[in-house]
């Protein structure tokens, strides 16, 4: 029998994997009696069909992934060759909205939520009487406040930088061996010393190597965001950045984070892809950011819409002009502050 988890690249993808490799290796309790080793895979959205093409899993476990286009072609593609049962955990709208053919089409279990995909996974496991190591459910916590909830009194500092860290470091190497070395670490029953991983201390080299980069990723970005945030666009109340043939990097959500931080308004980056597509990232404090993608994506400016309450990405339409894209943000604009009034 064989098990797959395919999960995104953000610190949310990692935590929700990490508990259903803890479930599956270790309890042996989910999705199937017995330990059984799990393949684990990151992936986004766009290249999800790559990433399954030519493989196949008696069950396969999907986590924090919006559901899109390319990710219905790939569980086609899957469906075409083999037959597998499909879990699918996701807080992204575009999965809810799809909830219905997913249960239809590929007759799968789907959670969806207001909360984090790894809260959302957390809860679902408790159900079934499983129970979650102290670590697990520290980072759990960790993601959640990262994603804009409470912070509990188990959210200890070294957890949230490290789960930040992650995110920070995978945005940048895109490593599939580190993504699932960090998804392991989570996962491993021993217990850790909290005080020492806030000090930066009891890590293995993956952890302290990931808090190196997303250090000196800040540095750097620091002054690049700067020079972004003199040229950036006031559009309503947000600032448009138009980066494409200026950067190049990966890392363009953290870019967008530290053009956030600098500027202290909801920003709106423009990056290139290397298909020559226009990803549209937008960075909030508030929880502005899914609202301003989903009424670009509702006006028909943007598709494949993804992310969070405070950092969200879709794709530029084909054929839409920045000229046009100003248009509907200014107008997003003012209805927001009307919704406000």
């Amino acid at each position: 029998m064989s098990v797959a988890v395919i999960g995104d690249w953000d610190a949310d993808g990692i935590v929700a994997a990490a508990q259903f490799v803890y479930t599956q290796e270790t309890l042996g309790a989910f999705p199937l009696r017995g330990r059984v080793h799990v393949d684990l895979i990151p992936s986004g959205p766009r290249g999800f069909r790559d990433k399954v093409l030519g493989r196949c899993w008696e069950h396969l476990i999907i986590v924090d992934i919006p559901f899109t286009a390319d990710v219905q072609a790939g569980l086609e593609d899957l469906e075409s060759r083999c037959k597998f049962d499909l879990y699918y955990f996701d807080h992204h709208d575009t999965t809810a909205r799809n909830k219905g053919l997913l249960e239809g089409k590929f007759k799968a279990l789907v959670i969806v939520g207001p909360h984090s995909t790894s809260h959302l996974v957390r809860s679902f496991l408790e159900k079934m009487g499983i129970k979650l190591t102290p670590r697990l459910r520290q980072f759990i916590e960790a993601v959640d406040y990262i994603e804009g909830g409470p912070r509990l009194h188990n959210n200890s500092e070294g957890a949230i930088k490290i789960v930040v860290s992650m995110s920070k470091r995978l945005n940048i190497t895109k490593s599939q061996e580190e993504w699932q070395k960090f998804v392991r670490w989570l996962a491993s029953p021993i217990p850790f010393d909290e005080l020492e991983l806030a000090l930066g201390r009891d890590a293995p080299e993956i952890i302290t190597e990931s808090l190196r980069t997303s250090k000196e990723a800040d540095e750097e970005l620091r002054e690049i965001a700067m020079n972004f945030a003199i040229s950036a666009k006031r559009v309503g109340f947000v600032r448009l950045v138009d980066a494409r043939g200026k950067w190049a990097g990966r890392g363009a959500s953290a870019l967008a984070s530290a053009i956030h931080k600098t500027v202290k308004e909801p920003v709106v980056l423009l990056v290139s892809k290397d298909d020559g597509t226009t990803l549209v990232i937008v960075r909030s404090s508030r929880g502005e950011a899914e609202r301003i993608v989903r009424h670009l994506f509702d006006s028909g400016v943007v598709e494949d819409k993804g992310g969070h309450q405070n950092i969200a990405i879709a794709r530029l339409s084909k054929g839409v002009s920045v000229a046009e894209l100003e248009k509907v943000l200014l107008r997003a604009s003012l209805l927001m502050n009307r919704d406000n009034l």
